[in-house]
């Protein structure tokens, strides 16, 4: 199937502290590599790989080309990646052009032990959590996502890791375009959009989820990628 991937990195890492300043997270190392290229060797070579850069751009571009002469990447610059109206929705807009086929998203901070499903369908990328309050997380009917609830306080037992396939791309662009007002946190969330696709079906994919986002979840990655335990969102 042809298709291309998407790495959300344009962000501060502004929740990291001081491990941030001189880098931008997505090379924060993990288990001997960086974070970001734990996403990359899910893919082969002939697949296109999109990534949007902003903070700290020149550390991430020149590593990437430095260290994977093999791989296809279009590195799109994000003109906004910290004030209000920011956020991984308004990242994903700026790559729209580079992603008028099915793609599939990644966070940067998310790390996952299984392989990538196609986005031969749209699906989502869900694990469980403790404590809904800080994700997007979902109401589930079977095998089909119902609704989500962006950061708020509710009974769902799964949460949105950062990580979902599109295939109805038309329907997605639209929906998240005619969003680009609609801030949660001061930000735009790829939430406008993922909300198009369940009327398409939005189907959830299971992950051992490792976040890279947060100090806390950072060192529980370190103590436990690839082989304890998952991160449960506390």
């Amino acid at each position: 199937m042809d298709y291309k991937v998407c790495i959300l990195a344009a962000g501060t890492g502004s929740r990291m502290g001081s491990f941030t300043k001189v880098f931008n997270k997505a090379l924060l190392p993990i288990n001997g590599k960086p974070a970001i290229c734990h996403i990359i060797d899910k893919f082969p070579d002939g697949i296109d790989i999109v990534i949007a850069v902003g903070y700290k751009k020149e550390t991430i571009v020149e590593y990437l080309k430095h260290n994977y002469q093999k791989k296809k990447f279009e590195f799109v610059v994000v003109d906004n990646w910290d004030g209000v109206g920011s956020g991984p929705g308004y990242s994903l807009l700026c790559c729209k052009e580079h992603l008028q086929i099915p793609f599939i998203q990644f966070a940067a901070d998310t790390l996952v032990l299984e392989d990538i499903p196609n986005p031969t369908r749209n699906w989502i990328g869900l694990a469980p959590v403790k404590n809904t309050k800080r994700f997007c997380s979902v109401k589930l009917d079977g095998d089909r996502v119902t609704s989500l609830d962006d950061k708020t306080d509710n009974n769902n037992r799964f949460a949105y890791i950062g990580l979902f396939g599109v295939n109805n791309i038309v329907s997605f662009w639209d929906n998240l375009k005619s969003s680009t007002d609609n801030f949660i946190d001061g930000e735009v969330q790829v939430s406008n959009g993922l909300s198009a696709l369940i009327n398409n079906e939005l189907n959830p994919e299971y992950f051992h989820w490792y976040d890279v986002g947060t100090l806390n979840a950072y060192i529980h990655a370190l103590e436990n990628f690839p082989n304890g335990e998952p991160y449960m969102g506390s």
